[in-house]
Parts: structure tokens; C-alpha cells; sequence
């Protein structure tokens, strides 16, 4: 079953906002999470000044053999994106609508 990566963050930086951060998923950051090995990643605007980033990889094996280059990522992404990283979780997928 897939392993999935949800990660939320706040904006920081008021000059910022979230088409900035579409921008630079669409860009870099999805092609960097395909590269490392993500079936798929998708951006969710949860609140005013809030979004989540919800990664799925193949298996646990996969994510965890690209861990430090998605935590530089992320860490990356932080300064670009002008929001601070608020929580990560991850687990493997128990259910989904999708075959």
C-alpha cells in the first residue's frame, strides 16, 4: 500500500501569499517530490494563512530512502514559500477511493 506525507505550514511572511506558493510547487517542488520518487503531491489551501502539502509515494521504503533530500526541500521551500513548516505527519494508506 502507499505511503502518504502530509505536511502543514502557515504563512510568515505577509507579503506573500498562495498563488507564490503555487507557483513555486508547479515549478520546482512537485517536480523535485516526482523525482525523489512520489507518485503524486498535491497543495491544499486549508485556511486564511495556512496550506497543506500531501505527498504519496509507492511505499515507506521509497520516502524513506529520500528523506534528507525531502527534509532539504522542505527546508528550502520554507524560506521560498515564506512560511514556516507547523507539523508533519506520515503513515501508510490504509483506504482510498482511488483503484
Amino acid at each position: 500500500m502507499s505511503f502518504v506525507s502530509i505536511t502543514t505550514w502557515r504563512m510568515v511572511v505577509e507579503t506573500e501569499n498562495l498563488e507564490h506558493v503555487k507557483d513555486l510547487m508547479v515549478r520546482k517542488y512537485f517536480p523535485g517530490l516526482l523525482a525523489l520518487g512520489a507518485e503524486r503531491s498535491m497543495l491544499v489551501d486549508t485556511e486564511l494563512d495556512r496550506f497543506a502539502i500531501v505527498t504519496v509515494y509507492p511505499s515507506r521504503t521509497v520516502r524513506d530512502e529520500a528523506f534528507s533530500r525531502i527534509s532539504a526541500l522542505r527546508g528550502e521551500g520554507a524560506e521560498e514559500f515564506g512560511a514556516e513548516l507547523m507539523d508533519a505527519y506520515a503513515g501508510e494508506m490504509v483506504a482510498s477511493s482511488e483503484a
